[in-house]
């Protein structure tokens, strides 16, 4: 009885159930319209030149007669034009019907081989480039570090040794206004 569930359609449609009457899923609904449309423009335009040939404006066909104005002859092309279009226009559908699904699996195909040769080929450069660019960032900023150590460290063994001379002079301006005897010697002697 199992087997008999399995050949009964699904109550609810799935994903990618064709759904429509030209049995098109909607993954590949664009892609059919997109060739239907390519399909009947060129089918058009080659009807509208094959028909073009024997309808000027100011000759008379067989079919329209001479005494009719510019209007029934352009109505008439019109006509014959849709005509034959009508005919082609099925067919143009069931062809485009057949290659939705290839192309639409041609492209995914086309894409993952895109996407396997980026990554083959162009992200290891990117990467190889990135890290380059941190190792150098990373030398740089260690020299500039150290640069601006050093700088640090003078301004600030400058400032220590200022303040140091500071309070050497004051003990010593201060000895000079006791009328006491400096004797130390200066700092850095």
């Amino acid at each position: 009885m199992k087997w008999l569930h399995k050949l009964l359609p699904s109550p609810t449609p799935k994903f990618d159930e064709q759904v429509s009457i030209w049995s098109i899923g909607p993954r590949d609904a664009k892609t059919f319209f997109r060739i239907v449309l390519a399909l009947w423009l060129v089918a058009l335009a080659r009807i509208v030149y094959k028909k073009s040939d024997g309808w000027s404006a100011g000759s008379s066909g067989a079919v329209v007669e001479s005494g009719g104005t510019i209007w029934t002859r352009g109505a008439d092309f019109a006509l014959a034009v849709l005509v034959d279009f009508g005919a082609v226009c099925l067919a143009t559908a069931v062809v485009a019907m057949l290659l939705a699904r290839t192309l639409t699996v041609l492209g995914d195909l086309l894409m993952s081989l895109y996407q396997a040769l980026v990554n083959r080929f162009v992200v290891p450069v990117i990467e190889e480039h990135m890290a380059r660019g941190r190792e150098e960032g990373l030398k740089q900023g260690l020299e500039e570090g150290r640069e601006r150590g050093l700088e640090e460290g003078i301004e600030e063994g400058r400032a220590a040794a200022r303040e140091e001379w500071g309070r050497w002079n004051e003990r010593r301006m201060a000895a000079e206004r006791e009328g006491r005897e400096f004797v130390e010697t200066p700092p850095g002697a």
